[in-house]
């Protein structure tokens, strides 16, 4: 087993927060290797592992305290005193002690892994994450989103199993995949596999693939998750939510804001019937005037009708009496023709004719 015997090759597995049980591992019975199991539960015992105590780093987040740990075994101080670890899920049973299979699995890149076998793409892992519920969709979406704006060629990949790592930690590259992919876990999902592809791109490594079925193969079984909750305490989806408390104190805000536009709302309104009542009696006040504007126009009109009447009167009166006068005037000239005529025709006027005459002549 040359890997194992070049710079010293550990196993390990993870159990932090207390959700599930200790699988115990057969095989390292007859194994020349540790395995060791990093936990924060200090009442912790086992047959087959050794157990170790380390700090977390959020003791109210378990599952990124135990990404860290997985993610970055060149961190971790028990395990310094090793250049190679095989990490495994505590849910995954090994069927042969490690010397016997760890050279026929590629690790060429400084990290080999499974290879997804039931899911396609990064993506569809994406909705299925989503929709088995486990994590906060608000967080997955978000993730998902800031990758498809970035154009993540991770997301049409097939996506890696990450239940199982082979990897050397003196492999700069490694480390740095793995800072990357951490800086991931902690920014968005706690679902490591969604990142895992990306985290790669961004480090330019190609890791080892191996093409295995992820429920069996020849050196491993799974699932094996004896007592495990996975949504117990802080582990839910719930726990990403408003807290029930905040929620209250959220309302109990939110009704005092109501109440507060209710009150604003019930001023204004009072404010808009003074407003509307003072409009009502100004509009009293214009038709009164109104009314009696166009009361007094009917008199004046009514007054004017009259004189005009009173006029036409007078001017028909006036014609009549021009009438009769100038009838007066035509009969007393006829009168007067009849005189003249008369006198014309007297015996006396045609006597004194020769003094007339002679008058007119002496004249």
């Amino acid at each position: 087993m040359s890997r194992s015997m070049s710079g010293g090759l550990c196993v390990y597995t993870l159990l932090i927060g207390n959700y599930e049980s200790l699988n115990e591992q057969p095989v390292a019975g007859s194994s020349g290797l540790p395995f060791i199991c990093l936990t924060d539960n200090p009442a912790l015992t086992s047959d087959t592992w050794t157990i170790v105590q380390v700090p977390t780093a959020f003791p109210m987040d378990p599952i990124r305290s135990q990404r860290m740990l997985k993610i970055c075994p060149h961190r971790i101080a028990a395990l310094s005193g090793f250049d190679h670890s095989l990490y495994i899920d505590n849910s995954v049973l090994l069927r042969d002690p490690p010397e016997n299979f760890i050279d026929k699995l590629p690790m060429v890149s400084g990290i080999g892994l499974p290879a997804h076998s039931f899911r396609n793409t990064v993506h569809d892992e994406f909705i299925e994450v989503a929709r088995l519920g486990f994590d906060d969709q608000g967080r997955i979406f978000e993730q998902l989103n800031h990758y498809l704006a970035a154009g993540d060629p991770a997301l049409g990949e097939a996506p890696l199993w990450t239940a199982i790592l082979l990897r050397d930690h003196r492999n700069a590259k490694v480390q740095h995949a793995m800072e990357v992919w951490l800086s991931h876990v902690l920014r968005y999902s706690r679902r490591d596999q969604l990142s895992f592809n990306t985290a790669l791109h961004a480090a330019d490594l190609t890791p080892d693939r191996w093409t295995i079925d992820n429920h069996q193969s020849f050196f491993h079984s799974w699932p094996h998750v004896p007592g495990r909750d996975r949504f117990a305490g802080t582990r839910s989806p719930q726990a990403s939510v408003m807290p029930l408390p905040t929620q209250l104190v959220q309302v109990r805000n939110e009704l005092a804001a109501a109440r507060q536009a209710l009150e604003a709302s019930r001023r204004q309104a009072e404010a808009l019937r003074e407003s509307a009542a003072a409009f009502a009696a100004q509009l009293d006040e214009t038709r009164a005037a109104a009314n009696a504007h166009s009361n007094a126009n009917e008199q004046a009109m009514q007054k004017l009708q009259g004189l005009q009447h009173e006029q036409q009167q007078q001017h028909q009166k006036t014609i009549e009496q021009a009438l009769r006068l100038e009838q007066l005037l035509a009969r007393s000239q006829d009168d007067a023709r009849v005189a003249q005529d008369a006198m014309y025709a007297s015996t006396s006027w045609r006597i004194t004719a020769p003094m007339r005459r002679l008058k007119r002549w002496l004249g």
